[in-house]
């Protein structure tokens, strides 16, 4: 099936054979399954989203992209929404959101907007690069920040769905996927903590929550199916997301290209390099207050609010977009008004070139550096292309820069003609990776490599291996045991199919004077080098636990298992051992577990419960199968 193209009008689809389709009837598609995936790429200064409509009707398959173009507080057309959110002191909830939120010189007493808060959420981001301590939001205020924007996203992108006549989202036979981005710098445990976020705004109530691709990531994968490109299979090519906070880059090679199906592998950790177009402005802003003292007129208590806003106006931010064109080639000096007066600057724009060069040479550097170390380690592998995609990576003096300088080693530097596709490659990304997956089971990346160790807590009969650990004795069999052993299931630097189940075979004692009996165990977690990876909690090293896994109440679960028997005749001891199937599907900061009898010919799976724990005391029900 060739893959769909995004419509700008959300009007049409594209058939099987790519022929285009006027909507159905919903008279003729009320009794279809419809999955509705949105992609969503929360962005530092603005966030995109997608969104792809699927279904299966009488006269074929249909799918539809389009990207939100419509936000409340504006008539134009915006590919994107800004990432912020405004507040009146002593009012709950918010004033405003997006586009809604007032200018800078509009904002009223008592008022404040928030926005640039999206790394606030990395404790070591903060640690590493955030501004000075007293500077640096409340953990808590950041959480309130992210969860009233994405309500207020949600709320939109709900409203938008019911007003498309195709689309009944209390229809049981619609589902709904929200597919949102990861920063690349982000652990585990920021994105389960996002995740927690994003789902008590409201997308965890009517969809399913997925985290799986870093943003580099999704715009490889836009690279790789909508730029003018044919791929061959063993190509290896780098992808560079430069956006408004961070530069994400991919090294990737074609594993597989068979007409419209593309399969990627990384064949490097995607990295974060901070580089991007919130630079510039940082830098710009920093200067504007320097030419601002010396403006005549200007009150010097209110530079640092002034030059924040020519900062974030129209006037610098559409030459900073229009550098490198034609244009702006003409320009030789920037003649920027000063909001409420009379004044101007005169900002040059040679100053403006070495703002766009700090930060491309930023790139350039690692761009080289992640060259120089492939070649070092495979000699015979050559990088042939290096795509651009981003905001900042739509700026064509950005774009000039590379070709010019990549020129020397015949590596091709390509980018999407339309320069509004770029900043939109990470929320596309999303979505045509999830319907790959869908059409043709398997996404664009289906390899990942795991940044953390995770392990399941089980008993052993102890032995001489255990010697220096605590024994516990069971009530039922007697027998002495070795408690809170580990069973890494995923191993640091290891890599493994996104979906792919881990099976694992483990026993239970099941006492037959219990009515209902459930059982349990303790999930690990560790960023140790694989090679010192504990066999057993000892609550030393950084190996914690992070989460507790119990099954539902069984009723005479003992009889699922094999009889067992200890003891004299006179106060002889019953019990079951019954042996299960456990299967983990690990992915990132999310898992699920689920278990079945086993040797049951008609057995049914049970998925288990995980509750996430910040105490860090293990528990284990499971013992190591004899």
């Amino acid at each position: 099936m060739n893959a769909p193209a995004f419509s700008q009008s959300g009007q049409a689809f594209r058939s099987s054979n790519g022929s285009q389709l006027s909507y159905q009837p919903l008279s003729d598609i009320r009794e279809v399954s419809m999955r509705i995936i949105v992609g969503i790429d929360i962005g530092l200064t603005c966030t995109g989203v997608a969104i792809a409509t699927y279904f299966d009707a009488p006269n074929g398959r249909h799918i539809d992209m389009r990207v939100l173009e419509r936000w409340p507080g504006t008539d134009r057309t915006e590919k994107k929404v800004p990432t912020r959110v405004a507040y009146t002191a002593g009012e709950l909830g918010i004033h405003s959101w997006g586009f809604g939120c007032p200018e800078l010189r509009d904002l009223g007493g008592g008022m404040a907007i928030k926005d640039m808060f999206k790394f606030f959420l990395d404790p070591s981001y903060v640690e590493k690069f955030g501004p000075a301590p007293h500077k640096i939001p409340k953990r808590e205020n950041v959480r309130l920040w992210y969860k009233d924007f994405l309500t207020a996203l949600y709320a939109h992108i709900i409203k938008d769905l019911r007003d498309v006549p195709r689309i009944d989202l209390s229809s049981k036979s619609t589902s709904i996927e929200f597919v949102f981005s990861i920063p690349t710098r982000w652990n585990d445990d920021n994105v389960r903590e996002f995740r927690d976020i994003a789902e008590d705004a409201g997308f965890g109530d009517t969809g399913n929550v997925i985290m799986e691709l870093t943003e580099g990531e999704a715009a490889a994968v836009f690279t790789s199916k909508r730029l003018a490109h044919r791929f061959q299979r063993g190509e290896v090519f780098m992808v560079c997301d430069a956006g408004g906070g961070t530069t994400d880059m991919c090294l990737l090679h074609v594993k597989g290209a068979q007409d419209d199906i593309v399969e990627l592998e990384n064949l490097d950790d995607p990295k974060a390099l901070l580089a991007g177009s919130v630079n510039i402005d940082d830098k710009f802003e920093a200067r504007a207050k320097e030419l601002l003292r010396f403006t005549t007129g200007v009150p010097q208590d209110k530079i640092a609010d002034l030059a924040l806003q020519i900062t974030r106006g129209d006037g610098f931010q559409d030459i900073k977009r229009q550098f490198g064109t034609e244009y702006a080639a003409p320009i030789k000096v920037a003649m920027l008004q000063v909001p409420g007066l009379a004044e101007r600057i005169a900002f040059p724009l040679g100053e403006l070139k070495a703002m766009f060069d700090s930060q491309v040479d930023i790139m350039i550097e690692a761009i080289d550096k992640q060259i120089s170390l492939l070649q070092s380690s495979k000699p015979y592998v050559r990088v042939s292309y290096l795509f651009l995609a981003g905001g900042l990576g739509s700026s064509k003096y950005v774009q000039d820069r590379l070709v010019e300088h990549y020129k020397s080693i015949a590596m091709q530097v390509l980018f999407a003609p339309n320069p509004d596709d770029l900043p939109l490659a990470v929320c596309k990304g999303l979505v045509i990776d999830r319907v790959q997956n869908l059409c043709q089971d398997g996404p664009v990346i289906p390899i990942r490599r795991s940044k953390s160790s995770y392990g399941i807590l089980y008993k052993d009969l102890y032995g001489e291996k255990h010697s220096g650990q605590p024994p516990t004795t069971n009530q039922l069999d007697g027998q002495r045991y070795a408690e809170n052993q580990i069973d890494w299931l995923v191993v640091k630097g290891s890599h493994y199919q996104r979906g792919q189940l881990v099976p694992r075979f483990y026993s239970i004692l099941a006492d037959p004077n219990m009515a209902e009996q459930s059982w349990g165990f303790s999930v690990v977690h560790s960023t140790s080098d694989a090679r010192t990876l504990p066999t057993f909690l000892d609550n030393r090293g950084d190996v914690k636990v992070v989460c507790h896994v119990t099954s539902r109440p069984q009723a005479r679960l003992h009889e699922c298992g094999i009889a067992q028997k200890r003891g004299l005749i006179a106060r002889r001891t019953m019990f079951s051992r019954v042996n299960y199937k456990l299967s983990a599907e690990i992915g990132v900061g999310t898992f699920e577990f689920k278990s079945m009898i086993a040797g049951q010919m008609e057995a049914k799976s049970q998925t288990l419960k995980v509750q996430w724990s910040a105490e860090n005391r293990g528990g284990c029900d499971l013992i190591r199968r004899m």
